[in-house]
């Protein structure tokens, strides 16, 4: 995160952003509409067939009710202006995620390196701790607990989050070891800019999305499935994703 701008750096405006792009199969939809224009709903769970019909649909309402998506035209779901903006901060996490996470040497889907690099990002304290970081450099557990604001449990599973998925390191073997940012994590500046650019218009676009959420309520059958909870308890087993489409997605990545 060298050379980040202050504003680049807010942490309540990036983590916002995270929290409207982040969730499971989010970037799948707006990455196909991109490359395809509108589709309907039964084109877009063609395009995606490791989703059933029932889960396409969650997806497609919730990124509606977000305000990620609108359907312009005889029932065609399009990006909205809000789902557009996210086309730039798509691509800093994909560029940013083929330079530091490639595997395998195998081929990565735009979506897929978003989808993946969003899930690392995303979580209680994963944008502070990584802004004190940046800003106060290597710092002992406690230090960096206080700063970033967390509980002692919820500290511990961040961190233990942050290693794995490689933004933090120690410099020691012990407990008491200091934690520093990555490599990769000190190259987050240019998808920092760009969330936080996102996060702008998401904020502005809230009024809007609530009015859309209360629409979706009042116009979803009681009988349909419910939203909560999406994709945690999935009603029947889902398809493996094929792996010509891509072997690396990471919808159960711990998030």
């Amino acid at each position: 995160m060298n050379n980040a701008t202050p504003e680049a750096s807010c942490p309540g405006r990036i983590r916002h952003a995270v929290g409207v792009l982040a969730p499971p199969w989010t970037s799948w939809p707006l990455e196909i509409l991109r490359e395809r224009g509108p589709l309907r709903a039964c084109e877009l769970r063609d395009a995606m067939p490791w989703l059933n019909t029932q889960s396409t649909q969650q997806v497609l309402l919730r990124m509606q009710s977000s305000g990620l998506l609108v359907k312009p035209d005889r029932g065609c779901y399009a990006p909205s202006r809000l789902g557009q903006h996210a086309f730039p901060a798509h691509r800093a996490l994909a560029s940013w995620h083929a330079r530091h996470f490639e595997r395998n040497n195998k081929e990565w889907k735009r979506a897929d390196r978003a989808e993946d690099a969003l899930a690392r990002l995303r979580g209680k304290g994963t944008i502070e701790a990584l802004t004190v970081l940046e800003q106060q450099g290597p710092l002992r557990p406690l230090a960096l607990r206080e700063a970033a604001g967390l509980a002692s449990g919820s500290f511990h599973y961040r961190t233990q989050k942050l290693l794995s998925d490689g933004l933090v390191t120690r410099l020691g073997p012990d407990q008491h070891s200091a934690y520093t940012l990555t490599p990769a994590a000190r190259q987050l500046a240019p998808v920092f800019a760009e969330l936080h650019d996102f996060g702008r218009h998401s904020q502005a676009n809230q009024p809007t999305a609530e009015a859309s959420r209360a629409r979706a309520a009042r116009q979803h059958s009681p009988t349909a499935p419910a939203i909560t909870g999406l994709f945690s308890h999935p009603p029947e087993p889902q398809p493996r994703v094929p792996e010509y489409i891509t072997a690396l997605s990471h919808p159960s990545r711990t998030r």
